[in-house]
């Protein structure tokens, strides 16, 4: 025999009950998530979704009733109806969003039994993870972002897998999830380090990681080549990688080019190349730079990233002018002069020997001519 209960739905009364300790699920922000009911199927099924007293969803007279369904669920619950017959009553709660976190309460009955089930919704949001190297007025930072929090996350910094006390976190933004920050300065450093948010909820770790490399150092017009190599530890089991490699300048970055697993290979600036390793082996992801000059001295930025990390590794480069063309022209040059300057010699020595002889040549005539003049008389 049933009766209606307020509202007008119809609920046995309870021939006997079941129950079951509260159970806890964690959804993510926009997401589905399934809340978990069952019962012992009978006859007569009749299903109450329940929170703080608003009709979430309701199921009786082997339909869906959703006349006094709370207008926030609307078009958002779904029943397990090919699952009704086992005893499955769960609930299915679609773009889960933050007033959807609370205690729900599940009411199954059949014919000969009905019971509650409560089931406690979490959620959690980790959108969006990211570690950003910059230079402003001289100064060096490494700062960490979370662009999507809930609940607002925990940042930690190690320099050389020390524990760094300086950090803090910064909350940037709160509507409708908290964007946060933490921000270190690494001005003159030469440390490895690494920022990690973890979200306790959704038990979700991302890493960070910043390495500068020794500075190159080659002579204008020479081929280089900027290494960059992932650890294998850290990016194991990801799928996905994305590569980035900028020209850091004046608080400012310049991409140059990029590679994604998913996508082609982009080169934006035509003096730059991939090297064959990295189509080769997926782990290196070199670049290379044809014909240096000293304009193209500075900070070299490569960026490795996948949903659990991030790897950023800086490379300065000091490009030296090309000498070579002044030596040269002083090995052209000084043997040329000599020469020259030979010749000069040469042949004022040999104008001088012909003046003096025709001198000479002059004096003999008019000698002769003296002569033949003295004899003639």
């Amino acid at each position: 025999m049933k009766h209606l209960v307020d509202g007008g739905f119809p609920f046995p009364y309870f021939y006997g009950t079941f129950s079951q300790p509260i159970t806890t699920v964690v959804g993510r922000l926009y997401g589905d998530v399934i809340l978990p009911c069952s019962f012992k199927n009978g006859s007569g099924i009749l299903i109450h979704w329940l929170k703080d007293e608003e009709t979430v969803h309701s199921y009786y007279q082997k339909s869906d009733q959703l006349g006094q369904q709370d207008p926030k669920y609307a078009n958002r619950t779904f029943l397990l109806l090919n699952e009704l017959h086992n005893g499955n009553a769960s609930l299915k709660l679609r773009r889960l969003n933050l007033q959807d976190e609370g205690v729900y309460k599940c009411y199954a009955a059949t014919d000969a039994e009905s019971g509650t089930t409560l089931v406690e919704l979490k959620l959690g949001a980790f959108i969006a993870p990211a570690m950003e190297y910059r230079e402003q007025n001289g100064e060096d930072y490494l700062t960490c972002y979370l662009f999507g929090a809930y609940p607002v996350p925990t940042i930690t910094w190690t320099a050389n897998n020390a524990t760094n006390p300086e950090s803090n976190i910064e909350e940037v933004s709160s509507h409708p999830l908290c964007s946060v920050k933490s921000q270190l300065n690494i001005t003159g450093s030469n440390s490895s380090y690494q920022c990690i948010i973890e979200n306790s909820v959704l038990n979700q770790r991302w890493i960070g990681k910043w390495k500068t490399e020794g500075t190159l150092f080659i002579r204008e017009g020479e081929k280089i080549l900027f290494p960059c190599k992932l650890k294998h530890e850290d990016f194991l089991q990801e799928k996905s990688i994305n590569v980035s490699w900028y020209r850091v300048e004046n608080a400012s970055s310049m991409i140059l080019a990029s590679f994604s697993s998913s996508s082609n290979t982009r080169v934006f600036d035509n003096r730059f190349t991939w090297t064959k390793d990295m189509m080769q082996e997926k782990d290196k992801f070199s670049l290379t730079l044809m014909s240096p000059t000293p304009s193209d001295s500075g900070k070299y930025l490569c960026n490795i990233s996948s949903v659990s990390y991030t790897q950023l590794t800086i490379q300065p480069l000091t490009v030296e002018p090309y000498q070579g063309s002044s030596v040269n022209w002083v090995l052209i040059l000084v043997p040329l002069v000599s020469v020259l300057v030979l010749i000069v010699i040469v042949a004022r020595r040999c104008k001088k020997k012909n003046r003096n002889s025709e001198s000479n040549i002059n004096e003999n005539q008019e000698e002769g001519e003296a002569l033949h003049t003295f004899l003639r008389q």
